[in-house]
């Protein structure tokens, strides 16, 4: 009887309560392990730069036992930003002067993003409601206390969007930007192609190697197919392998280069909005490679509805042996395609190499004038990682640092580009 009891009393709870016993229970749904090994997505899509202009110098800064941006960008979730407007646009001088002004912070993109992006990454109601800007940088001051707002500045039509901050202080981000363990003098200048950082005196940079892991075929058609293996249809030309799912679903395996090109047919919805084309591409890219923590994106082209991620070492990007980075994301309306490495960087080794000193970006550019390129020919220049397999061990990677310069579209060496060394004599 006191069982009976004992039943009924605990059956009426359940009844007329039901939202605690299944709050406990989608904790226990939604928390999977896949979940846990998932790049978090305000980590993917982050400021890979920091600069900081202390009232003397503008200098990138970085500390490689701490991510000062993505650090940054927790303590702006606790911030109260409003929806921002436009202050002006297409004023090249105007926005040089207020990329470099004293005594503030930039986070730096690699990519444009937007208002509604940045509003969904902190989690902010006004953001997410607001117009949706496009921005690379988003800039405040420390000093100055009645500026009261952060600036959005966009690098490609030098339009500056300033948004109210409420409940913000300046203190944990000085403490943040004071333990730097690289800390390098940058000027920002304005070429025909964008903003772009200039180192102003020879830098001294690590250099690092790393154990490289890749997967077999098979465990990528099992993810990307979610098909019995019995339904795929193989076939082979030299060290190039085709599987085919029916008419759907394409994977092409190139195993001379460690390239894949996966095609999904059924995907032929494209992204009506730019908070969405993030989005997908994220959960794209992690369903690939979703143990890559040092994933970023690294370029979204809007009008081509395609997305580039790469890894990055230091804050600075690694350049393999292939034009797309690490992961390359297309959508169209005949279906989206994606290309990636079958080559990931895992486990950092000791480098028994020795660290290297770069010239500075203005000797930089006169040998590319040298060598017959235009300053107005150069689409992007920037530090980047050189991939380079050891000689005794295909598995393990040698980092080198170097400077890449995007001319007609395609990223070269500075070496590739003008017959000489990017290091310094």
């Amino acid at each position: 009887m006191i069982a009976v009891i004992t039943s009924i009393v605990l059956s009426f709870y359940i009844w007329t309560n039901t939202a605690r016993y299944q709050a406990g229970r989608n904790i226990d749904v939604t928390t999977t392990d896949t979940d846990k090994n998932k790049i978090p997505i305000d980590q993917v899509i982050s400021p890979t730069q920091v600069i900081w202009q202390d009232g003397t110098d503008q200098r990138l800064i970085y500390n490689n036992e701490e991510n000062i941006s993505m650090s940054i960008q927790k303590v702006m979730k606790d911030w109260n930003i409003s929806e921002p407007k436009e202050v002006f646009k297409k004023d090249g001088a105007r926005y040089q002067r207020i990329i470099q002004q004293d005594n503030a912070i930039q986070l730096v993109y690699p990519t444009a993003i937007s208002v509604k992006t940045l509003g969904y990454l902190l989690d902010s109601t006004d953001l997410r409601r607001a117009k949706d800007y496009s921005f690379d940088r988003i800039i405040f001051t420390l000093k100055n206390k009645k500026d009261n707002y952060i600036y959005l500045a966009n690098d490609s039509n030098y339009a500056v969007y300033r948004a109210k901050v409420k409940d913000a202080v300046s203190e944990p981000i000085l403490k943040l930007a004071r333990k730097t363990n690289v800390d390098l003098k940058v000027r920002l200048n304005l070429l025909k192609h964008g903003v772009f950082t200039f180192y102003t005196e020879p830098i001294k940079m690590k250099t690092y190697s790393y154990v490289m892991s890749g997967k077999k075929d098979s465990e990528y058609t099992t993810a990307l197919f979610d098909s019995n293996s019995d339904d795929l249809v193989t076939s082979q030309n030299e060290n190039i392998y085709t599987y085919n799912y029916g008419e759907t679903k394409r994977l092409i395996s190139d195993h001379n280069k460690g390239e894949l090109t996966f095609y999904d047919y059924t995907d032929t919805s494209v992204p009506k909005d730019r908070l969405s084309f993030f989005q997908r591409g994220y959960n794209k890219a992690v369903n690939l490679q979703n143990s890559v923590s040092n994933l970023r994106l690294y370029n979204a082209d809007w009008g081509e509805k395609e997305l580039t991620y790469r890894e990055y070492v230091e804050g600075f990007p690694i350049f393999k042996k292939s034009q797309f980075g690490s992961i390359r994301i297309k959508f169209s309306r005949n279906g989206t395609t994606e290309y990636f490495l079958n080559k990931v960087l895992e486990v950092p080794v000791p480098s028994d190499q020795s660290a290297t000193t770069l010239q500075s970006t203005t000797s930089i550019l006169k040998g590319i004038e040298k060598a017959g390129y235009s300053p107005n020919d150069i689409q992007d220049i920037q530090i980047g990682y050189q991939w380079e397999s050891e000689a005794d061990n295909e598995d393990v990677i040698d980092l080198t640092p170097t400077y890449y310069i995007k001319i007609d579209g395609h990223w070269k060496t500075y070496s590739d580009w003008s017959n000489e060394s990017a290091e310094e004599e």
